[in-house]
């Protein structure tokens, strides 16, 4: 199952919120070698602000394997901020129907079976999170193979906007994804998953915070 973790419902999640900020620093700043801000083993940016909603899946310890940032685009978001030479033309107006994912993560030491499925329930659960919130766009900035493979294997057409190799040799890419109902449909029919991945407590957590 996939937790909805935020600053508001972090009480009621344990250790999920300061998880997700070890698993970025072992992914983005160990193994991917990001050039990106990191204390005491936990990575975070200027966009972790109360705003940010956390989609993660934590194995039976409690340590995060998998992981989505979501952001509203209402408020500052990274590729308007950081990345404007890739944002989409015509420009998708920021709005509260509008959010955008970054720092799509899976561990990369498990196995791939289970590599799969973590990176298909959380694709799942930005698409129910959109569903249950009334968002109808995503703007995705990731690394390319995410929307090369990842995202068109769940079935979810990606519109892609721009893509580039870094100086560092990260290669990123930026896209516009519609999300629906029919989208989500179409994604569990093409993914074999028929039930909800959002963890119900921690959706109504999320509500009553």
């Amino acid at each position: 199952m996939i937790e909805v973790v935020t600053v508001e419902n972090a009480h009621w999640a344990g250790t999920a919120l300061a998880e997700q900020f070890k698993f970025r620093y072992r992914h983005f700043v160990a193994n991917e070698q990001w050039e990106v801000p990191f204390y005491k083993g936990m990575e975070y940016d200027q966009f972790d602000t109360p705003a940010a909603v956390y989609l993660v899946w934590r194995d039976v310890a409690g340590v995060v394997r998998g992981m989505i940032r979501l952001l509203p685009t209402n408020r500052p978001y990274m590729l308007e901020t950081l990345w404007p030479d890739m944002m989409p033309d015509p420009i998708v107006p920021s709005g509260p129907a509008v959010w955008e994912i970054t720092r799509f993560g899976v561990e990369r030491n498990l196995s791939l079976s289970l590599r799969k499925q973590i990176s298909a329930e959380l694709i799942l659960a930005c698409i129910e999170f959109s569903v249950l919130n009334d968002i109808h766009t995503y703007l995705f900035l990731t690394a390319w193979g995410v929307l090369k493979r990842i995202v068109p294997g769940a079935g979810v057409e990606a519109q892609i906007h721009s893509r580039k190799t870094l100086p560092s040799g990260h290669d990123v890419a930026s896209a516009v994804v519609p999300v629906s109902q029919a989208v989500l449909d179409k994604a569990r029919a093409k993914l074999n998953i028929h039930y909800a991945v959002l963890d119900n407590n921690s959706i109504e957590q999320q509500h009553a915070a």
